[in-house]
């Protein structure tokens, strides 16, 4: 039993942590992890087996957390079940790495100062997550908080990875506080965390309008993956949209957000959905924010973004920057692998280089699809000059499982690290308004049809988040680093 005891606290720091994520929601149990998995490196020991636990621990969360990617992979992907649930252990091992090596160092630093260095380490090694070769920044832990907005004042300030090191550090501290050796260093840890939540939620800025508020819509047709992939559905498809698009015209919206995928048209290649769009657009005097395909040089393809006006499709559009692996490519280093894309209806795209906003009445940095989880991106997106932050996605992928919530928690976080108005308009939903403070002011729920509208109040100033980039995880490392070379046990080799 002693020597099982790691491994079942390993297990459990991986799915309290799961389930303290939205879709489960049971966002208490947060403060359980750090402690389980500190306490599994104290009962481990051994040279080799903290790192083992740590990815047992991570490939444990990713598998229960994202468990409905085995519903991607079999129902949407085609995949048998023994492979799509392949796909899904093979994720989580994958994943699973990156708290291999949280936990791992950690066991090499001497105690009682892991408590230190575990909620440091932990946001420094988790933030590789957004770059290759994973380039799958999903579920920060601050998102336990978006549901939580008096939870999200700080980040403004020092953004998801400040208030994420702030939780781990809490959970970390607890479990200090039941070890007499190392409660002076937790109690030191606990007033840091908690006192520096309160203090950047005090001097975080409030909103300042530059202008007046614009009327936006978002439109929700609900269409399912089933019906876009049926020609024969496709003209119902469209016709949806379009009545969509004028009753959001008749509640005075100025600017109507289509959804990704919402038409099963090209805007590029077919000329007379360009019409259609186009004579909408200059009959209900709106403009229209829409994604589809786009043609770029050498004859490849982006997932892109227009704005059509009376006058025509804006020059300007956006192409998507960050691609789903998997979905719209594989990455270089699995192409021995795979020929091709795992599901069906995205194939290989190319990134766009830059995030551009629209030029639309108000200046709208544009997310299309998981591109919101990045939070660089809504950074860049804003230092480019965008009042509002606004997302096109397609969720049809993630039926009624815990995806679409996953998914769209990350706009709370976005919204309040900005300090902008961000509209989402889903295929299936979630669309939603989210102010600057990550309220969620109206939405509508999976498998709902409808619209929404709101007057959205541009904004120009740049939180320190934005100004400064993510400047909090860049110290975890710094921090990391300094801690493990000079509180590394005697000894002890990497």
């Amino acid at each position: 039993m002693q020597r099982a005891c790691p491994w079942f606290l390993a297990v459990l720091a991986g799915v309290v942590l799961a389930l303290a994520m939205p879709g489960p929601g049971l966002w208490p149990l947060v403060v359980l992890f750090p402690g389980l998995m500190l306490e599994a490196v104290e009962r481990g020991g051994g040279r080799w087996r903290p790192w083992l636990l740590g990815w047992l621990a991570g490939t444990v969360y990713w598998v229960v957390a994202t468990n409905w990617v085995l519903e991607v992979m079999h129902h949407y992907g085609g995949l048998p079940m023994i492979a799509a649930l392949g796909s899904l252990l093979g994720m989580g091992v994958y994943l699973g790495v990156i708290w291999s090596l949280v936990v791992g160092l950690t066991a090499r630093v001497r105690p009682p100062w892991r408590v230190w260095f575990f909620p440091f380490a932990w946001v420094a090694i988790d933030a590789l997550r957004r770059f290759q070769p994973y380039q799958f920044p999903w579920s920060d832990v601050a998102l336990v908080f978006s549901n939580t907005p008096a939870m999200l004042g700080s980040l403004p300030i020092w953004g998801a990875s400040g208030l994420g090191w702030a939780v781990v550090a809490l959970g970390a501290g607890l479990w200090g506080l039941a070890r007499p050796g190392d409660r002076p260093v937790a109690v030191a840890l606990l007033v840091t965390a908690i006192g520096s939540t309160i203090v950047f939620g005090v001097l975080s800025p409030m909103i300042e309008p530059s202008g007046p508020a614009i009327r936006v819509a978002v439109i929700q047709p609900g269409t399912t993956l089933e019906e876009k992939w049926d020609p024969g559905e496709w003209q119902e498809i469209a016709d949806r949209v379009w009545a969509l698009t004028r009753r959001a015209a008749d509640a005075g919206a100025e600017i109507v957000l289509w959804p990704e995928s919402a038409v099963p048209f090209r805007l590029d290649t077919d000329e007379s959905y360009r019409k259609i769009v186009t004579e909408l657009a200059a009959e209900l005097d709106i403009q229209i924010v829409l994604n589809s395909v786009g043609e770029i040089a050498g004859g490849k393809y982006a997932n892109s973004a227009y704005l059509v006006t009376r006058d025509g499709v804006s020059p300007v559009r956006y192409d998507k920057v960050h691609l789903v692996p998997f979905g719209e490519y594989v990455p270089p280093w699995a192409a021995f692998a795979f020929t091709d894309a795992l599901v069906r209806e995205v194939g290989r795209f190319t990134p766009g280089e830059t995030v551009t906003p629209l030029p639309a009445a108000l200046p709208l940095g544009v997310a299309v699809c998981y591109e919101v989880v990045f939070p660089g991106h809504s950074t860049a997106a804003v230092r480019a000059g965008a009042e509002v932050l606004v997302t096109l996605t397609n969720d049809g992928w993630y039926g009624f499982s815990w995806a679409p919530v996953q998914h769209f928690a990350h706009v709370g976080l976005r919204a309040a690290e900005q300090r902008r108005w961000f509209a989402r308009a889903a295929l299936t939903g979630i669309s939603a308004f989210v102010d600057p403070y990550g309220r969620v002011r109206s939405r509508l729920g999976v498998g709902e049809q409808g619209l929404l509208v709101a007057d959205l109040q541009p904004i120009t100033t740049l939180t320190p988040r934005a100004r400064w980039g993510d400047w909090w995880a860049i110290g975890c490392a710094i921090m990391a680093v300094a801690l493990f070379l000079s509180l590394r046990s005697r000894g002890s080799k990497i």
